[in-house]
């Protein structure tokens, strides 16, 4: 069953909190929305609650990020805006992350998502300021 949550920017800590809990024990996040949602902004702020103590930008050019926490555990964070071929995520070993147990948070998966199980499925959408986000679809 979808949950929807309409929020601004000032409220990303609680739905940041709110996504964490829905999730339960799923590590691979599959985020859609239109460029300019906030995407990567609410990966940031996901990131955060987890402890990531690097460094956050989006990794539109390199396909992947690797975060570090403060308990040493990674998370991956990927951008396939830019992604040709399923052969480009071999060349980087994409398998290896997504079987890894670590948190993997991936925009733009319209290309790998039919290819994953137990995934945590979440839309942006705009609507002037206010952002919906639908989870768990």
């Amino acid at each position: 069953m979808p949950n929807t949550i309409t929020y601004n920017l000032n409220e990303l800590p609680k739905v940041a909190s709110t996504l964490l809990q829905q999730a339960g024990s799923r590590k691979i996040w599959l985020f859609k929305g239109e460029m300019g949602t906030g995407k990567t902004t609410l990966i940031k702020e996901i990131c955060k609650q987890l402890g990531v103590v690097s460094n956050m930008s989006s990794p539109t050019f390199a396909l992947v990020n690797t975060y570090e926490t403060t308990s040493g555990k990674p998370v991956y964070h990927f951008d396939l805006y830019r992604l040709k071929k399923m052969e480009e995520l071999a060349g980087i070993g994409f398998s290896e992350y997504i079987e890894s147990g670590n948190y993997c948070f991936i925009e733009w998966p319209e290309m790998v998502e039919e290819k994953m199980e137990d995934v945590f499925n979440l839309k942006i959408e705009m609507s002037g300021n206010t952002r919906i986000l639908i989870s768990g679809f």
